[in-house]
């Protein structure tokens, strides 16, 4: 599919897959590598650039900033961009996608959930009693370490909000759930999606651990003291891994090398990214959530808004900030292989993370606007074309 130059595709793949997180191993004092998921786009990014190397017979080997200009070619030197830097491609993504049609989406924070029996174990997805949605309430007499105005837990009574029932405190389903473009619709429009939307993980993917050991090099026998673990990544069948690029000549077709151990992944049309829900009135207040995580110059604000100060720029719009819900922070760095120098190691808003808004001037504000738009700072590393702090945005009621 193609909407506004956009083409969408799935990968499936043919093996586990290994995502390394930023944590630092050292020898001695841990073992185990842990894989990430969702990837993050830079992850992505590389894998397609890596991609239309191969489809153009690119010859990677000795391959440097003396020859990449004449190996490449000036048509797709304008795609990937200069030595070390960047040209046409943009990526907006991962998401995952169950069967060949349907994208799940990341649950925004500010959806919580009671559920009917804790996880009995870490393979077994949760049976949910109550869907509910964190909304403001007064500050008023109440201690807290920051300026934003607290969330309470409210469920929908027609168009009315109540307090839920007495029971277990709801909590943010931010991190292990994901949505379907039906509930992602119910939570644009203000509201709350039922529980047949969400999505667990353990119905997406699961952890695999594999363990090995270190060899002598010249006699081929184990050495004391390499023990290691590497966790893997499975995804469930039919569950494949969406994305979109523009300014890029990929075709589906083949195969993409994915992540560490470059294990292989076929390269499928996919869904698109879910278009935005039509008949959405504008306001004077909207929520937006990043789908992948986002970098902000002022750690947990958001993109284009300076450390403890509730208003900024949210694209070209002024606008003020007024709640938050955020996940625990998650590291970016990588490896810069034309540099091949360490990417800058740094905390993330991550994905489900969920803002809030006001307009400055009162005036009235399409979340249309934002929404399907990446937004990051550090412009110089071109964080938004890789698809860094992919939004969804909807009405605040």
């Amino acid at each position: 599919m193609n909407v506004e130059g956009w083409k969408a595709f799935r990968l499936v793949p043919n093996d586990v897959l290994f995502f390394r997180d930023s944590k630092p191993s050292v020898l001695g004092q841990d073992h185990y590598l842990r894989s990430i998921f969702p990837l993050f786009p830079s992850t992505l990014y590389g894998a397609v650039r890596t991609r239309r190397l191969f489809d153009q017979g690119v010859e990677l080997t000795g391959l440097k900033e003396a020859t990449w200009q004449d190996r490449l070619g000036a048509a797709l030197v304008d795609e990937l961009g200069p030595w070390g830097g960047f040209g046409s491609l943009e990526l907006r993504g991962p998401w995952l996608v169950r069967g060949n049609s349907e994208p799940l989406l990341p649950v925004p924070a500010d959806l919580g959930l009671r559920l009917a029996h804790g996880l009995r174990s870490n393979e077994e997805r949760p049976e949910i009693a109550e869907v509910v949605r964190f909304r403001q309430g007064s500050a008023e007499n109440r201690r807290q370490s920051h300026p934003l105005a607290p969330l309470y837990p409210h469920t929908a009574a027609g168009s009315l909000w109540k307090a839920p029932g007495p029971g277990v405190e709801p909590r943010s389903a931010g991190g292990e759930w994901f949505l379907t473009p039906k509930g992602l619709s119910a939570w644009r429009r203000g509201g709350v999606p039922e529980a047949s939307d969400l999505v667990h993980r353990t119905e997406l993917w699961c952890d695999e651990a594999r363990t090995g050991v270190g060899l002598e090099s010249e006699r081929r026998i184990s050495e004391m003291g390499r023990l290691y673990t590497f966790g893997y990544i499975r995804l469930c069948s039919g569950i494949s891994i969406g994305f979109e690029v523009k300014g890029s000549g990929l075709q589906p077709g083949g195969f993409v090398r994915l992540g560490g151990e470059a294990r292989t992944a076929s390269l499928e049309m996919g869904p698109a990214f879910p278009s935005w829900t039509e008949g959405i009135s504008a306001g004077a207040r909207w929520t937006l959530c990043f789908a992948a995580p986002a970098l902000s110059e002022a750690g947990g604000y958001p993109p284009g808004f300076a450390e403890s100060r509730l208003e900024g720029t949210l694209g070209d719009q002024h606008c003020r900030l007024t709640g938050a819900v955020l996940p625990r922070f998650v590291l970016s760095g990588g490896w810069d292989v034309a540099r091949q120098f360490p990417k800058p190691l740094r905390r993330a808003i991550p994905a489900g993370s969920v803002f809030l808004f006001e307009s400055s001037t009162g005036e009235q504000v399409s979340p249309a606007e934002f929404d399907g738009r990446c937004y990051s700072d550090f412009p110089r590393e071109a964080l938004t074309r890789q698809g860094f702090g992919l939004a969804l945005a909807g009405l605040s009621l």
